[in-house]
């Protein structure tokens, strides 16, 4: 009884299969990178508002803080209206024409001379009085004066649906 104990015998020939070449996994590799990029891109194209809807959007914000503002007159001074209302303003500037108008004084804003050179003639001269304006009135003694508050918001009610209206469309 003297057995001897054999090896196990490669099992690969008898199983199910075919042989794959190298390249065939590389194009696999480059095709599973492709819809990977083509996914993200769609992710993060879907998560980027249009410009249209970003400027729309400050538009939007801008008018309903005037007209909040307009509502509520008689309850601030002088000097808090014409602030706000010059921020509102310059607020859709800086989403309408990337202008950095939101982050500088008056004067800086006014001696920069490329400032609005893209806005319509009849625009910026509409603009600049009405900007001059709210600088006079945000420096001066504070005082309540909801005759020239009134006036002062509906003018850069007017000011802002002008810009609005001139500003260049893209069509999708």
């Amino acid at each position: 009884m003297n057995e001897e104990l054999h090896d196990i015998p490669d099992p690969s020939p008898l199983l199910p299969g075919m042989y794959v070449s190298w390249y065939f996994w590389v194009i696999l590799g480059f095709v599973a990178l492709a819809l990977l990029a083509l996914i993200l891109f769609l992710v993060f194209a879907r998560r980027k508002p249009s410009s249209n809807a970003v400027i729309a959007s400050a538009y939007e914000d801008s008018r309903k803080q005037l007209e909040a503002l307009l509502s509520a007159v008689a309850d601030h001074p002088l000097a808090h209206i014409a602030t706000e209302a010059s921020f509102a303003v310059r607020r859709y500037l800086a989403a309408c024409l990337s202008e950095p108008a939101l982050y500088e004084t008056h004067e800086e804003f006014t001696l920069r001379e490329d400032a609005l050179n893209r806005l319509p003639a009849g625009s910026r001269d509409h603009l600049n009085p009405l900007l001059e304006q709210l600088a006079t009135l945000k420096y001066s003694p504070s005082q309540s004066d909801p005759a020239t508050a009134e006036t002062i918001l509906k003018k850069s009610l007017n000011t802002l649906q002008g810009l609005e209206s001139t500003r260049a469309r893209q069509i999708t």
